[in-house]
């Protein structure tokens, strides 16, 4: 299959996405179509698909990294995840989180024994990536409590050494978490037996997106993240920038291109809550038409792997494809929405998407972690190859004495006493005392 190169034009892409990809400039297009699909999947809990390989429904959950050096204009992330939150999420939250606050203030000045009324049952989705594991399922099982399903969380961080900072406090280590995080219905829990902490087992499922320099990559995703599976449920988006190049600038938006992305956010918060509050219905998004093309990618990336005996390819091309999958299934989400193209003009356009996004994520991911995979890898096997079979009655002489058995115990670190080898040996008649201390191997027919 050859590769798809490049990402369809501007103007060919979804409303929302095409207002603020086209105001990126020609090195940041990639980047800026990262920095939106992410927070645009978090707006879009309610939306389900089926993809070719699983067998339950999964969810549109991302998790994108955008790296570059220092000074290197990451911060264009942060613009578009506050374009596409402040008002909407954010804004939700603000008002949920004012409830939590004065609740908080009125148990602080209650006098003894006074009776306060039920805690306020709260549904934040924007969280902090310095949250504890606590807080994070109270909140998953408050959306269960009030609504009775599952919404997305959405985090953000403008630099990962915080996660990784928080992740040093056991309480607020996030990487498990964000590995059943990435997948609908798997479920995270925690029992605790005091009344000051919260038990609960809930399906978290998060969307995230994170600003990073290439050592707070090195710290986050140590060892155990590499070969944990971290990694390969990341869109990893590196900023390449040429030595002496002037920072990249985006062009501001006109009103009427901030009118038609709030115009987009509303109807998806629409799509998300009823008038009155309430959840909408789950929508299942028909996929199908697009399984053919999935099973190709895959199985040539398979064969790939195969031929050239890459371990980190085999593994690395599976999750790369959910991912693109993920990213083409928001694009078909948000032009059906529109609902001005034909289904044939939508569907050549997420086939392509799909083709160049798995491209994507899978060569970032090989060309960041596919050596130290195949090293670490390469390490556990050995590891845990069986050593060689060899047999202690085999290496003695046909005739041998007492010390010639401790000293062979000793080379093998073998601490059991030369006597019970001696006394197991007699029993089972494979050898007989020819004098003092000097023992003679009984030949036995097969």
């Amino acid at each position: 299959m050859n590769k798809v190169v490049s990402l369809i034009k501007d103007h060919e892409l979804p409303e929302i996405i095409r207002q603020i990809v086209g105001n990126a400039p020609k090195n940041r297009k990639v980047a800026a179509f990262m920095a939106t699909v992410g927070p645009l999947c978090a707006m879009c809990p309610r939306v389900r698909l089926k993809y070719f390989f699983d067998s339950r429904l999964s969810a549109l959950l991302l998790q994108v990294l955008i790296e570059g050096a220092q000074s290197s204009g990451k911060s264009f992330a942060a613009d578009i995840e506050g374009l596409i939150m402040n008002d909407t999420l954010k804004a939700r939250d603000k008002a949920m989180r004012r409830l939590e606050q004065e609740y908080r203030d009125k148990k602080k000045r209650r006098k003894a024994n006074e009776k306060l009324e039920e805690e306020p049952e709260t549904t934040i989705r924007v969280v902090p990536p310095t949250i504890s594991k606590t807080v994070l399922t109270k909140r998953a099982d408050m959306y269960e409590r009030v609504f009775g399903d599952t919404l997305t969380f959405w985090m953000f961080a403008e630099e990962l050494a915080q996660v990784t900072d928080a992740g040093k406090n056991g309480y607020s280590n996030l990487r498990t978490i964000m590995r059943t995080a990435y997948d609908l219905g798997s479920e995270f829990g925690i029992d605790f037996a005091s009344d000051n902490s919260y038990s609960a087992i809930v399906d978290i499922n998060i969307c995230s997106m994170f600003c990073a320099t290439p050592s707070a990559i090195d710290d986050y995703f140590d060892k155990k993240a590499i070969e944990g599976g971290n990694i390969t449920r990341t869109i990893l988006c590196r900023l390449d920038e040429t030595l002496g190049e002037d920072g990249a600038i985006f062009t501001p938006y006109t009103p009427e291109q901030k009118a038609h992305i709030d115009r987009m956010l509303k109807r998806l918060m629409d799509e998300t809550y009823d008038a009155d509050g309430g959840l909408m219905p789950t929508v299942q998004l028909d996929t199908a038409w697009l399984d053919k093309t999935v099973c190709s990618w895959v199985r040539a990336k398979g064969k790939e792997a195969s031929l050239s005996g890459s371990r980190s390819l085999d593994v690395f091309r599976k999750r790369s494809s959910v991912s693109a999958f993920r990213v083409a299934a928001l694009c078909q989400y948000l032009y059906e929405l529109e609902n001005t193209l034909s289904p044939e003009v939508i569907q050549k356009r997420v086939r392509h998407i799909y083709l160049f996004m798995a491209d994507y994520i899978l060569d970032g991911m090989l060309e960041r972690w596919g050596k130290r995979f195949e090293e670490l890898n390469t390490k556990r096997e050995n590891e845990n190859r069986p050593g060689p079979r060899n047999i202690l009655y085999d290496q003695l002489t046909d005739t041998f004495n007492r010390e010639q058995l401790r000293a062979l115990l000793e080379q093998q670190g073998k601490a059991t006493p030369v006597k019970v080898f001696l006394s197991q040996w007699k029993k089972l008649r494979v050898i007989e005392e020819v004098e003092k201390d000097v023992y003679r191997k009984i030949q036995r027919a097969s």
